[in-house]
């Protein structure tokens, strides 16, 4: 593996050890919070380094949530005190086992694990000359990763300066003596797995706890089968690597947007994303389109967004996993994503309807001669207008920012987890009853391929 790989890799890892959360449906020493009114914090930080600066000036001094002794007794306890609540609330509580608003504990981890790799990103990320296959820098690539750190920390750190090279067993061991962890077998936990690197020399030690994923490759190039699944874990969105196209920039940007079709972009991907290649082929030279080969690095951002600006319709392909970070960017750009990726997995649709924003379309049909174009100028003026209109009102949910914004990324992924309490109590307990000989694991083989669909929208 190319040195740059082996360093992302033990950083990603960490950022989802810097950030263990252990999920809580049952705390009683916690009030209820009032309603959430949908009110947008002015003067919110969007920008990661900008955001990063401001948290660590105010970095506390935490007590130690280390184990020491005791470990079995520690998790009976915990049982005894969590079968109590839940019991009380059972006959109390006329809507348990669901409950709002969501508790949820965050693990007091030893500094070595969560701060001081923070420090350690801030004093040394501008000196990386670390590049990606790609040639973008790696921290550059990091940023639309870092969901890790909007939710608590990122970072990244060059190999000559760790100080800590066994860091990650340290974190592992921390987390699997914690009585919670044992107690449920980590299912009512919480791990960013937000890059496909992510944890891969650990992932089978902490395969139960909840994932937040980009998606759900299902090749097998990432994930193995059976690490990842709707039911269990949860998709996040990138972080767009543009800036936002506000209200102001929309009504000046819509009636001057010239550009039938926009790509900008690595035109040569692995796997799901040889795709790419095909579009170019077919697509190349058209008249309204733009096809560009680019990166995210020095003057990719710039070129990516005054093109999308000036585009109606924003190509996104699969890249080396079926999500790309280019549909966020899409859609904070005010450009309706054409989206050709036939096994991607959205993040919050239980709550969002992405037929109100994008377009999906089959890569059988879009490779098709001149398929994809016919089909994009016949689609009604009214019904682009309304899915921009639509994409102004969604933007919202894809802006990390510090402090989180109601309705942003941060707020949804609690919403969703609200909705997957009943069953991690019902994995949670099946595991602590069943005797030698039992499937140690119910599955239900029902997770159908997601073939996409191409509907008429054009009459």
């Amino acid at each position: 593996m190319p040195r740059s790989k082996q360093r992302m890799t033990l950083f990603l890892l960490l950022l989802g050890f810097s950030l263990l959360l252990f999920l809580f449906s049952l705390s009683p020493l916690r009030a209820p919070s009032s309603p959430t009114h949908h009110l947008r914090i002015p003067n919110a930080e969007t920008s990661f380094v900008a955001s990063l600066d401001h948290f660590l000036a105010g970095t506390p001094t935490l007590p130690d949530d280390t184990v020491h002794d005791q470990q079995q007794q520690d998790t009976a306890k915990l049982d005894d005190a969590v079968y109590r609540s839940d019991t009380d609330r059972l006959y109390s509580d006329p809507y348990y086992p669901v409950s709002l608003p969501l508790r949820v504990y965050v693990y007091d981890m030893p500094p070595k694990f969560t701060y001081d790799l923070l420090w350690l990103f801030k004093n040394t990320y501008r000196d990386t000359s670390n590049l990606t296959s790609n040639g973008s820098p790696v921290h550059r690539l990091v940023e639309q990763h870092s969901v890790d750190y909007w939710l608590w920390a990122d970072l990244i750190a060059p190999r000559s300066e760790r100080l800590l090279s066994s860091v990650v067993r340290e974190a592992l061991k921390w987390i699997t003596d914690q009585p919670a962890w044992k107690r449920s077998g980590g299912r009512d936990h919480i791990l960013p797995v937000h890059h496909p690197w992510s944890f891969k020399s650990v992932r089978r030690y902490v395969k139960n706890a909840i994932w937040l994923l980009p998606d759900m490759d299902s090749t097998g190039n990432w994930y193995k089968p059976g690490q990842v699944f709707l039911e269990k874990d949860l998709i996040l969105p990138y972080v767009p690597n543009v800036e936002l196209c506000d209200a102001k920039c929309l009504s000046e940007t819509n009636q001057k947007r010239s550009t039938l079709l926009f790509f900008r972009g690595r035109l040569k991907r692995n796997a799901g994303g040889k795709i790419r290649s095909k579009l170019v082929a077919e697509l190349s030279g058209a008249d309204g389109v733009i096809i560009e080969e680019g990166t995210a690095g020095e003057g990719g951002k710039e070129a990516a967004q005054s093109g999308m600006r000036k585009s109606l319709f924003c190509l996104s392909p699969a890249g080396d996993t079926p999500s790309s970070a280019r549909l966020f960017d899409a859609i904070v750009s005010g450009c309706i994503p054409v989206i050709i990726s036939d096994e991607l997995e959205l993040p919050f649709e239980g709550i969002l309807d992405y037929r109100k924003i994008a377009l999906f379309i089959s890569s059988k049909d879009a490779v098709k001669p001149g398929w994809l174009l016919k089909y994009l100028k016949g689609i009604r003026p009214a019904h682009i207008k309304e899915m921009q209109q639509n994409l102004a009102k969604y933007s919202r949910h894809f802006l990390y920012s510090s402090p989180a914004q109601s309705l942003g990324p941060e707020d949804l992924v609690w919403k969703m987890m609200a909705g997957k309490v009943v069953n991690i109590k019902l994995h949670t307990r099946r595991s602590q009853r069943v005797v030698e000989g039992s499937r140690s694991r119910c599955t239900c083989e029902c997770g159908l391929t997601n073939i996409t669909n191409t509907a008429s929208i054009i009459s």
